[in-house]
């Protein structure tokens, strides 16, 4: 398995849990799927990387693209389930200064209603 892309719509917010490797041979699947989503008028994501193995430097730009392509639909997009794996390429990159991590799904539903309201 190289990544896996599992989906789930719930009150309004796409989880999307990646499993595998989201690296420069995956990274372009990834952003096909998310554009896929981002047509179908979705707006709010939580990025689930709980099980993500290993991510490079392509992997974390295709995080920012998609945090820009969700902003300028005034949506939010969330991380959350960081792991040994990951952590340390995620913070090192700074992406998390753009994509506000969280510990668990249950939590981010709580953001993103909080984020509606205000």
């Amino acid at each position: 398995m190289v990544l896996e892309i599992k989906t789930e719509y719930r009150e309004g917010i796409l989880f999307i849990r990646l499993e595998g490797k989201l690296i420069s041979n995956t990274a372009s699947f990834f952003q096909l799927e998310l554009e896929k989503w981002m047509e179908e008028g979705i707006s709010n994501i939580v990025f689930n990387v709980v099980d993500l193995e290993e991510i490079d430097t392509v992997g974390i730009r295709s995080f920012f693209d998609s945090y820009q392509k969700i902003h300028e639909n005034d949506g939010h997009s969330l991380i959350c389930g960081m792991n040994h794996h990951i952590n340390k390429s995620l913070k090192k990159s700074r992406i998390l200064n753009y994509i506000y991590e969280i510990s668990d799904e249950l939590n981010a539903i709580k953001v993103m209603k909080w984020s509606k309201e205000s």
